[in-house]
């Protein structure tokens, strides 16, 4: 890559224009275009910055997303085809009415254009796995084991990494632009330390790091926000206590590693959810100018969060007498679970030398999946 990393002038001048986004990045980001992280690049950056999907990358988006709808689907059909076989009940109709639906291309045309909506709002698009020479280069990099090709891996599921970044290379080429592209994977961190164009940063937050706003106004807002998210009777704090607590409360829970003291198998289901305690850091809050307004900044703030998980959980031994399981007995126990939840607050009419409790504060947490890893539990918890 260029050396060094990317200098204040170099991002704001436009000498750098572009950035693309790796899939592992959009999965980790909960595919939320709409709400939270991905939702707030556009604002976070200047205007000289575009994003560039790649193709690649918003194949893969979709495939993922795509998964859970054909395993509906799957099972839809099932169900209609046993109950036309077991109950002989007329199910032709509702058959071709669902045929007609076109459930599965339907779903994939509404996920991709999800995800080039989001491009264009990031005043960028998706590019098209083509150019020149970007074959014969795949393949020389593939023989080579040259990045992001490994010398002792699978090397054929890197393929579309490989193409991604020989795309993006060359679309840096063509425009005489520099870019940068966030992955945590190693190949892309790889191709990039030996590109002359491209910078890679491993997360969504090294990226908007290097454009947090400094200077005195700057400092004064974030003096001013530190104040009043650490004063538990301001609006502000309130506010972002009672987004906290509807994240918490409307989040996706799942039950994950849980086993049993004794050789049985164990189904755990989480039950009721309440937050304890929150911590705000502080001192970990960045802050951003919006380019089309002076008056608008957003800011990002982390929360720890504590919250106690009741967990219902049966155990089923095998009687290899009957060959059949048995229930053994159920019981209830609270799991505490410590998550960070990334809350991003949008403040209007900041004037100088106004305070928090004069401004327009919206607060935005996109929705969270957790899972509660409750360990051992006691198949006679009553012993």
């Amino acid at each position: 890559m260029p050396l060094g990393t990317p200098t204040p002038a170099q991002l704001w001048n436009g000498e750098i224009s572009f950035f693309s986004i790796d899939t592992d990045v959009i999965q980790s980001a909960g595919y939320n275009f709409e709400i939270g992280a991905l939702n707030q690049l556009h604002r976070q950056l200047p205007s000289s910055m575009e994003l560039q999907l790649t193709d690649v990358v918003a194949n893969e988006v979709v495939k993922h997303l795509m998964e859970p709808i054909l395993k509906s689907v799957q099972l839809f059909e099932s169900s209609l085809n046993n109950l036309k076989r077991k109950a002989t009940l007329p199910m032709d109709q509702i058959s071709e009415l669902f045929t007609a639906m076109s459930p599965t291309s339907s779903s994939s045309t509404y996920f991709r254009k999800r995800i080039e909506d989001y491009a264009a709002k990031c005043r960028g698009g998706i590019l098209q796995t083509d150019g020149n020479g970007i074959l014969e280069e795949l393949f020389r990099r593939y023989f080579t084991s040259s990045p992001p090709f490994e010398l002792n891996a699978a090397k054929k599921t890197e393929f579309p990494d490989a193409a991604a970044l020989l795309v993006l290379e060359n679309f840096a080429a063509e425009n005489d632009t520099d870019g940068i592209v966030i992955s945590k994977d190693g190949g892309w961190e790889a191709f990039a330390a030996q590109s002359p164009r491209l910078y890679c940063v491993k997360s969504l937050d090294e990226l908007t790091a290097l454009f947090t706003a400094t200077g005195e106004v700057a400092a004064q807002i974030q003096t001013a926000i530190h104040a009043a998210i650490e004063d538990s009777r301001s609006p502000v704090r309130s506010q972002l206590s009672d987004a906290i607590e509807d994240h918490v409360r409307f989040a996706s829970w799942s039950v994950g590693e849980i086993y049993s003291d004794i050789n049985g198998r164990v189904e755990g289901e989480v039950g009721d959810i309440s937050l304890t305690d929150h911590e705000l850091l502080v001192e970990e809050t960045s802050i951003w100018n919006d380019e089309d307004s002076a008056t608008t900044w957003l800011v990002e703030v982390t929360a720890l969060v504590k919250v106690d998980v009741a967990v219902s959980v049966t155990t089923y031994l095998w009687d290899s007498i009957d060959r059949d399981e048995v229930q053994l007995g159920s019981d209830a126990v609270t799991h505490e679970v410590e998550i960070e939840v990334s809350a991003f607050l949008t403040c209007s009419n900041v004037q100088a030398g106004s305070e928090p409790k004069d401004w327009d504060v919206e607060v935005e947490i996109a929705p969270g999946d957790y899972d509660v890893d409750v360990g051992e539990v006691q198949a006679f918890p009553w012993d």
